[in-house]
């Protein structure tokens, strides 16, 4: 009896992990930068997903770059990115911890990985990672959530 409530402690905090990203992701989050005024609007649909825009203010007119979900297939996460005037491409979460997330999709051409890490100070830290021509790539992406 002992061990199997042990299993079912530990179980249950493995899965509550993954599960963290319906509490962290909701909100609109601006980028940190002086080039671009570049946002990610985050909305909680139900326990199992969230959908989000990419948009940016240009010239005080809103500018749509994506439509971006968060869902649960059958028990997993996936992170589905929808870019204007491109095709749909899904990406598996593939490691998680309490606050960072990764997503991978190896057959993409980039990125192949997408990284969201929330910090305790309300910041969101992203990245964008993959092979081209051989070569690393990375960018990286600071964001503060301005409204929740």
């Amino acid at each position: 009896m002992k061990i199997f409530f042990v299993f079912v402690l530990i179980t249950s905090s493995i899965l509550s992990q993954d599960d963290s990203i319906i509490e962290l992701f909701p909100g609109t989050w601006k980028m940190i930068s002086d080039k671009i005024e570049y946002y990610e609007e985050w909305r909680l649909i139900n326990v199992s997903e969230l959908i989000g825009i990419g948009f940016s203010i240009e010239e005080g007119d809103t500018v749509l770059s994506e439509e971006l979900y968060v869902k649960k297939f059958a028990d997993k996460w996936a992170y589905v990115a929808l870019p204007v005037n491109q095709t749909i491409t899904l990406f598996a979460l593939t490691e998680y911890s309490e606050n960072k997330f990764i997503f991978e999709n190896e057959e993409h051409d980039y990125p192949q990985k997408i990284i969201y890490e929330f910090t305790a100070d309300g910041k969101l830290n992203a990245a964008t990672e993959g092979i081209i021509e051989g070569e690393l790539m990375r960018r990286d992406f600071s964001f503060i959530r301005i409204n929740k």
